[in-house]
């Protein structure tokens, strides 16, 4: 099982700045405590020195609980079934949120774009980490066909200019992306090749008559088909993807015509028309007629669509 992980972002420093901010915030309440026990009534002095250790209290324990919910967690995505899983997991243990999306919902996967920092990477000054975690940009959007979208992982430039810790890592969030996308589109191709070859089995074990009309309308369509001889009878397929892939044919050699060609030197010929056909011939079964017979059908159903556009 292939992970996606969003692993470009400095944790170190998330961790470091989520500690730094829990004493600040002891400190920030121990002000609130003093100037409540010094407010010697309604006034100026008194109402702002309660009410700034309030502000500040509110914003860094904002900044704590968004450091903790969406920076320190690591982030994944992988695919289960025919959904992609996502994951926001703490510590490697606490699964945070959990995302589970049927990959044949998925409209696109987008870049929102690298967001430029509004710190000065100061990694001494709470005051750059509030700024940092207090709204979390979560970058990738996943646009689903019904119209709603999610947001996942979270990437921030906190510390531009510092060199103390390792930076963060943009070309590194872009490969991860880009993985991601590819991972869907593979696991999406995938999901539409099997729906397709199940629904080649199902046809070509349908009855026989509804079998027959639908081996014809894929001649007609891909304007080929699929020869072999038994017995000096022509046996007769249609559908390039069930002929390569179905297991019923696994042992059969078929030669591809191109179906005017088909029609001309062996349909049209005379002597051919009471020869036997085997069409939609499935390893048990098939609909036997006449070379005449299939020279008319296929008539039919090129005539009716030619009547059809006119």
């Amino acid at each position: 099982m292939k992970k996606i992980k969003n692993d470009s972002q400095p944790y170190a420093l998330y961790i470091f700045a989520t500690i730094f901010l829990l004493f600040a915030a002891s400190f920030v309440g121990l002000c609130f405590y003093i100037s409540l026990l010094v407010f010697d009534g309604i006034n100026f002095l008194s109402i702002f020195g309660t009410l700034l250790p309030t502000i500040f209290f509110y914003l860094i324990m904002r900044a704590i609980k968004n450091g903790i919910l969406y920076f320190i967690p690591r982030e994944e995505c992988y695919v289960e079934g025919d959904n992609l899983i996502y994951k926001r997991i703490l510590f490697s243990k606490f699964i945070l949120k959990e995302i589970k999306i049927l990959l044949l919902d998925i409209q696109d996967i987008i870049d929102r774009g690298y967001k430029i920092p509004k710190t000065n990477g100061d990694y001494l000054n709470p005051l750059n980490y509030i700024t940092t975690f207090f709204k979390p940009y979560e970058r990738i959007l996943i646009e689903l066909k019904s119209g709603k979208n999610y947001k996942i992982f979270v990437d921030a430039n906190p510390y531009p200019y510092t060199k103390f810790f390792p930076s963060h890592d943009d070309n590194k969030f872009i490969k991860n992306y880009n993985n991601l996308k590819e991972l869907v589109i593979r696991e999406q191709s995938k999901i539409f090749f099997n729906q397709k070859i199940e629904n080649l089995i199902k046809k070509y074990n349908s009855p026989l008559d509804e079998r027959y009309d639908f081996i014809l309308n894929k001649i007609v369509d891909e304007g080929i088909l699929f020869i072999t001889k038994k017995n000096n009878n022509y046996i007769i397929n249609g559908s390039y993807d069930a002929i390569e892939h179905l297991e019923i044919f696994k042992n059969m050699y078929f030669e591809e015509a191109d179906l005017d060609i088909f029609y001309s030197y062996v349909l049209s010929k005379k002597e051919n028309q009471d020869k036997k056909a085997l069409v939609g011939y499935n390893g048990i079964d098939g609909k036997e007629i006449t070379m005449l017979k299939l020279k008319e059908d296929i008539n039919k159903i090129r005539d009716s669509r030619s009547t059809f556009k006119n």
